[in-house]
């Protein structure tokens, strides 16, 4: 078991990688939590009691039996098996079809999302980020459908934009979100641009002899 505080620094690293690299923006696959996997049912997440909560609320709109959700993520599976041997259209078209017959079935929408990044068509992409946090009904999904998009939007310089969803996905669990937030917290850059400026006046040049 890799330990919290090894895992935040994994974290802290892919974080600056992706915000000083010359492939800013792009994701590193194994280390984005939930890229190009579908969500684990198996694994037990905290009740959410909250009857307001988007999640419950998709929950009671739109209810998936467990043995649905076992078969959608196995075509899921299938999908993402294409994505990884490079066959972007086969995903593509995997996705779609389950999206066609499932709309409301969010981690399909969180990877295509990838498909569409990959292809080079980032519209798309974040359009189905957008449903995929519209009908999330796991905090996990809802992390990681926030946390994708921050970075996308990163890429693209919007800043706020940026800003904001990093924080949702930080809200919603994401390791890498929460970690990225504070570096892209628009007031602290302000302070911490008015601290360098103060401290550079603060400096008195040596005595001329």
């Amino acid at each position: 078991m890799v330990s919290s505080a090894t895992t935040s620094n994994r974290d802290a690293n892919l974080v600056d990688v992706l915000f000083s690299s010359a492939l800013e923006g792009e994701f590193v696959r194994d280390q984005l939590s939930g890229t190009f996997k579908p969500h684990d049912y198996s694994k037990t997440e905290e009740t959410d009691t909250d009857t307001t909560s988007p999640i419950n609320a998709n929950k009671n709109k739109h209810p998936v039996s467990p043995q649905l959700k076992s078969k959608l993520q196995s075509l899921e599976h299938q999908a993402i098996q294409a994505a990884e041997t490079g066959n972007l259209t086969l995903a593509l078209t995997r996705l779609t079809d389950i999206l066609d017959t499932h709309p409301y079935y969010a981690s399909a929408y969180n990877n295509r999302a990838q498909v569409y990044r990959l292809i080079g068509t980032m519209d798309k992409a974040l359009q189905d980020l957008d449903k995929a946090i519209e009908h999330a009904q796991e905090e996990s999904v809802l992390g990681q459908a926030y946390t994708q998009k921050a970075i996308m939007l990163r890429s693209k310089g919007d800043q706020d934009g940026a800003y904001y969803n990093f924080s949702m996905g930080a809200k919603y669990g994401n390791h890498v979100a929460a970690v990225a937030a504070p570096k892209e917290n628009p007031y602290a850059k302000l302070c911490g641009k008015m601290v360098s400026e103060a401290m550079r006046q603060l400096v008195v040049a040596p005595p001329k002899h």
